[in-house]
């Protein structure tokens, strides 16, 4: 029996493997913090003899990838590494990843000196990590989340766990709800979630979430629906700001809803500016999102009814509009508001411990990104312009480890022409995605039943969990892990000579656990309170350690500092045009493990056009019926079949992304549904977080001839 965690996503749930003979099975560990296995999880040791797996690294030779040895392939990849060294510019290297190999990538990037090591934020969580960081000091979705199992109310924006899945989630959500908590879902489709859970659900047209949230808040403060004490205690609720150009004066007010003359200019409350946001758009709610009156006062008056136990989730795919920064600023704004941070039943913040590999980075060139979108996260898209322009500065190559950019990054052309014009590509996967079939190197890695992994903070858990990773055989084929890669790299670089050993040995230091008691439990829970740590004991990571409604970073950089939402010059103008919305398929990932077996692209073959029954029949169009789909963003065209239904807006389509691969390598995946990345634009986006606006693309729809 091994512990292994679950990498068939990214969400590492805690699984333990037998082998039996020849064959390998999977379970839950219930001993695990974060126990469950779901369809993707159960098709794992699949992997295992899975005919089109890499089972040997590859090399380019002309127009063809043929198998070669280790020592060959890793020259070749440290030649073309030292060649940017020699020259000074390591910058030159991206490296992009999704989530996992996240602390291994961070250390060699360091230790390389390249600031490019840029994930998909972009294309999911991008929005509201930003706004985390501005409002709360926090970060990704797994640095705060809410404690479902105690909570009486939880409005979910656009998320839906039940097919972007994490089965802990789900099952923290089950336990609510026995409870008796009661749900809203705002989404423009009545999503898997809004259709099992949901005591009501408010079909928002895409693309306002920003004015729904900001006319909550201004029924709120309107009805003084907020803690007061909380408030003056703990954000900058009061700090007084002049008017004129929103600059803060650095003194506070006890009014909360102060405005008046100081020196001279008009000043008034961080939080009666916030009101004022609102009331630009409470008059036209139903116009701006298709919302009522009444699903704005059911939120607000349930939220503050039931505080602390009710909170606004956190959110996950995020990437929607060109305001969707401000979105999830309004969003964490009215969680503090009720004065749910930290409770029980509210919105808490992990007590996860961080690890870190490495002890100093090299890097001295601002990330590429940075240069266009200086708060983001991740904005991936400026590395591909960075190919094709050289501006900034060049990226002349380029690693990618387990992620599909095919199937993840919008404007699907552009990927593709950067892809080919690289002048070095490396390619670290255990399938042959997509973008395998560009590379000048191929290094294949073991499967994660093949291979240990080291020690790490759980993910989706709110307690700081350590656990270990075993792995349950031996390689089948010509693979290695990819710590065993990248150390490997970084010796043959001269940049370290560390072993899986003396890195483990750091970690486990830095967690101060004993190895014997960690790897005979498979994982451990270090001592830490829960709740009511930040604020109260502790200040946010935010620059005045307090909820920012109006935030120093944002004013530095030139930016509204305070949650507003921005006017959309993008709409449907006529019966046979809607916007695109996309999100996750329950059965796939977007990147190469799972859309190549069998038994899951037999339950999602494809991924059709979800449309309204009104508009389809006014449309002359059925269900099943192929259709026409073409961008009027980036004027790309593609056919697909159609799924006719009530749960969705009349103005709004929606499909699953992912789907549309074009690797004849991947035999089983090859061919089935479309890529909808053809259809977004890259140049949509939200200036703040660089996140693409994925839900402002516009497409007409008809039936194909």
């Amino acid at each position: 029996m091994a512990f292994l965690r679950c990498y068939m996503c990214k969400n590492a749930c805690g699984i333990i493997a037998t082998v039996e003979g020849k064959t390998v099975r999977v379970a839950p560990n219930k001993n695990h913090p974060q126990p469950g296995i779901c369809g993707r999880g159960a098709a794992g040791p699949y992997l295992l003899t899975h005919p089109d797996r890499l089972k040997s690294p590859l090399i380019r030779e002309g127009d063809s990838l043929v198998p070669t040895d280790w020592e060959t392939a890793l020259n070749e990849v440290v030649k073309r590494l030292k060649e940017l060294l020699d020259e000074g510019h390591p910058e030159y290297l991206a490296i992009t990843f999704h989530d996992y190999g996240k602390e291994l990538l961070e250390r060699f990037a360091a230790l390389y000196g390249t600031p490019n090591l840029i994930g998909h934020d972009s294309v999911c969580h991008g929005p509201r990590t930003v706004a985390a960081r501005l409002v709360l000091g926090a970060e990704g979705p797994r640095s705060i989340d809410p404690d479902y199992p105690n909570s009486k109310f939880v409005v979910f924006i656009g998320r839906n766990p039940l097919e972007g899945i994490v089965p802990d989630i789900v099952r923290r959500i089950e336990e609510g709800r026995r409870k008796g908590m009661k749900i809203a879902v705002v989404d423009p489709r009545k999503s898997a979630i809004a259709q099992r859970y949901a005591d009501r659900w408010i079909p928002i047209k895409p693309g306002t979430d920003t004015a729904f949230l900001l006319s909550v808040i201004y029924y709120m403060i309107k009805n003084r629906m907020y803690d007061e004490d909380f408030l003056r205690r703990y954000s900058n609720a009061g700090l007084l700001v002049h008017e004129d150009d929103l600059s803060p004066t650095n003194e506070y007010s006890d009014d909360l809803l102060y405005e008046g003359v100081k020196g001279g200019r008009r000043v008034a409350t961080a939080f009666y500016l916030l009101m004022k946001e609102g009331e630009k758009v409470y008059p036209r709610l139903k116009m701006i999102t298709g919302v009522d009156y009444d699903d704005v006062k059911y939120v607000a008056e349930n939220l503050w009814d039931n505080r602390p136990t009710a909170v606004i989730d956190d959110g996950w795919h995020t990437s929607f509009s060109n305001d969707s920064t401000y979105t999830w600023m309004a969003a964490f704004i009215i969680n503090a508001m009720i004065g749910n941070l930290d409770k029980k039943g509210g919105l808490v913040f992990a007590k996860r411990v961080r690890i870190k590999l490495y002890d100093e980075n090299r890097a001295k060139t601002k990330r590429v990104d940075k240069v266009r979108y200086p708060l983001t996260e991740a904005a991936f898209q400026e590395v591909y312009r960075a190919i094709l322009t050289g501006t900034p500065y060049p990226i002349k190559a380029l690693m990618v480890v387990g992620t599909n950019l095919d199937g993840r990054d919008p404007n699907s052309d552009m990927v593709r022409r950067a892809l080919q014009a690289l002048d070095f590509l490396v390619v670290i996967d255990i399938m042959p995605s997509d973008v395998t079939q560009y590379a000048n190197v191929v290094l294949a890695e073991s499967t994660y039943l093949e291979r240990d992994e080291l020690p790490l903070p759980v993910g989706w858990t709110l307690e700081p969990w350590i656990d270990v990773h075993q792995k349950a055989v031996d390689p089948l084929y010509d693979t290695k892990p990819l710590w065993w890669i990248l150390f490997e790299l970084e010796r043959r670089l001269g940049l370290a000579n560390d072993t899986f050993e003396s890195v483990e040995s750091k970690v486990l230091q830095q967690l101060g656990i004993s190895k014997e008691d960690l790897y005979s439990r498979g994982c451990v829970r270090l001592n830490a309170e829960l709740y009511g740590v930040y604020p109260y004991k502790k200040e946010l990571n935010t620059p005045s350690g307090k909820v920012e409604i109006s935030s120093n970073l944002l004013y530095e950089y030139g930016y509204y500092p305070i949650p507003t939402y921005i006017e959309k010059n993008v709409a449907p103008r006529d019966v046979d045009e809607f916007y695109l919305t996309s999100g996750h398929t329950l059965y796939h990932t977007q990147d190469s493990v799972t859309f190549d077996i069998p038994t899951l692209i037999k339950l999602a073959p494809d991924n059709p056009i979800t449309i309204n029954r009104k508009r389809a029949e006014a449309l002359g169009i059925k269900d099943n019926d192929e259709v026409e789909v073409v961008s009027l963003t980036t004027g790309r065209k593609v056919r697909c079949r159609v799924k006719v239904t009530d749960d969705i807006r009349e103005d709004t389509v929606f499909t699953y992304f992912g789907f549309g691969r074009h690797s004849r390598g991947e035999k089983f995946a090859y061919g089935h549904g479309f890529d909808v990345n053809l259809l977004i634009s890259d140049q949509l986006t939200d200036p703040i977080s660089g996140s693409v606006a994925q839900s402002l693309n516009i497409v007409k729809v008809k039936k194909a001839s």
